[in-house]
């Protein structure tokens, strides 16, 4: 597992990554923020909404704020990434609400493929983005977010008559199993419970769910639990019995245990954490 599965972002990040190591986000993640990833080469695997994806060259994807997904490497170890985070409110220094929310206006989350032209044009958006994001100065940050803008109403429009790639032949079964844990977190759910819901035997749902997700089914499990967990820090009171009660945790003590294993922090310390960055902003 990674150390996070919420990753709050305060300012514009992107990130560009050519790697020939594999790097696997095995735990469900989400952002407070538009996310959209260009697969420059190379293969990836994304799951999003109970649908596992292969990502090649010339693949973008449109995550909108608090989509659940992760990532990971397979049979091919090199790849090559570039990753934009940002929130609608960025663009406030160059454009009026109105015209924000008639650019945000409609986009959903996708995924779809770019042919070479539209390629070349994308890559070369998330390489002056990334340039100017590196360089200091009110005059780069304008640059940066101009070129976000025109990266965002580009990809509209490219997506209006995109072939959206859709499901790539998940196991009817696993679809099933996630959509009951999805459902049923909250419940003392097991192995032997899900493979009765799917009617298969453990081996086999273990073997399918693993090559479908990338994950096992108590690491799964545990992801979409801790994902509740980190909203219910977040936005409520609530001690960590309630929380263990509403997330399906036995108790306070596994919740805590489990959490630290991902977040390396306490529940108590990473509320406090989230306190004080509110404060902040």
């Amino acid at each position: 597992m990674l150390n996070a599965v919420f990753f709050p972002f305060s300012e514009m990040y992107i990130n560009h990554v050519k790697s020939s190591e594999k790097y696997d986000m095995k735990i469900q993640h989400y952002h407070d923020a538009y996310e959209i990833y260009l697969q420059a080469d190379g293969e990836r695997y994304l799951f999003l909404d109970d649908i596992c994806y292969t990502l090649k060259q010339g693949d973008l994807v449109i995550l909108k704020p608090f989509d659940i997904h992760y990532m990971e490497s397979r049979d091919i170890d090199f790849y090559e990434r570039y990753v934009l985070n940002f929130s609608s409110d960025m663009l406030s220094g160059i454009l009026t609400k109105t015209e924000t929310d008639i650019l945000f206006d409609n986009i959903k989350s996708c995924v779809f493929h770019l042919n070479d032209e539209q390629f070349t044009l994308i890559l070369d958006y998330f390489k002056k983005i990334d340039a100017f994001s590196n360089r200091i100065g009110l005059l780069s940050e304008k640059l940066a977010l101009s070129s976000v803008f025109q990266l965002v109403s580009v990809i509209k429009d490219l997506s209006k008559n995109a072939e959206i790639i859709t499901s790539q032949n998940t196991p009817s079964e696993i679809v099933t199993a996630i959509d009951y844990i999805n459902n049923h977190y909250k419940e003392d759910i097991n192995l032997d419970i899900i493979t009765e819901v799917v009617h298969i035997s453990k081996y086999h749902f273990s073997r399918l769910f693993h090559k479908a997700t990338g994950a096992t089914f108590l690491q799964y499990l545990y992801n979409v639990r801790l994902v509740n967990v980190h909203s219910l820090l977040a936005e409520t009171n609530l001690n960590l019995n309630e929380i263990a009660i509403r997330t399906g945790f036995s108790s306070s003590a596994h919740l805590s245990r489990i959490f630290k294993q991902v977040y390396n922090v306490s529940p108590q310390k990473f509320r406090r954490m989230l306190k004080e960055k509110s404060k902040k902003q």
